[in-house]
């Protein structure tokens, strides 16, 4: 009777035993998700500070608009520099696409204006009331143009913000929001 009751209490503490490790392996993966998801956070917390238009207030920048100069305001309001900045102009109308491209942009409180672009590509089908007499193709006012932004952060991941303002981080060593924990 006491070799039975000796195994019910070593059997009892044993499920004990399980149901508290599966409890601390349960915390221990929310943890991790909870770590995983503040690195995430913080390793976006500049990038979210970097931005692009297009060039659009006429005071301001009125030289690039009269000349008919493709141009963006670029704002770096991180706490460090970014690198190897691509700004890309899109005018899907006349299938044009530019990229102009910077090496450094520091840290700001005001936007640094990038005019002109370094290559420029026209692929694929015309509107045709963007195409000229002479055959030329009529581009979209400066202030009108997709522009998208491409950089690399001072730790070395590269990002990408579209055309309607969406962040995403590109290329290896890509972030990504942990998993869900599962209960069980």
């Amino acid at each position: 009777m006491v070799a039975a009751l000796a195994m019910l209490v070593a059997g009892a503490a044993a499920f004990l035993g399980f149901q508290a490790l599966r409890g601390v392996q349960r915390a221990a993966a929310a943890a991790a998700g909870l770590l995983a998801a503040y690195q995430l956070a913080e390793s976006r917390a500049d990038a979210e500070r970097v931005c692009a238009w297009a060039v659009s207030e006429r005071e301001t920048f009125e030289k690039i608009i009269t000349r008919g100069v493709v141009g963006a305001a670029v704002r770096n309001a991180g706490q460090t520099p970014v690198y190897d900045l691509e700004i890309v102009f899109r005018d899907p109308p006349a299938a044009w696409t530019a990229i102009r491209r910077v090496r450094i942009v520091p840290p700001s409180e005001q936007p640094e204006v990038y005019a002109g672009f370094d290559e420029e590509n026209t692929d694929g089908p015309v509107e045709r009331g963007r195409i000229n007499e002479d055959g030329t193709i009529r581009l979209a006012p400066s202030a009108d143009m997709h522009v998208e932004v491409r950089f690399t952060d001072s730790r070395g991941r590269r990002w990408q913000r579209d055309d309607h303002g969406i962040l995403a981080q590109v290329g290896e060593n890509v972030a990504r929001a942990p998993a869900p924990v599962e209960q069980a």
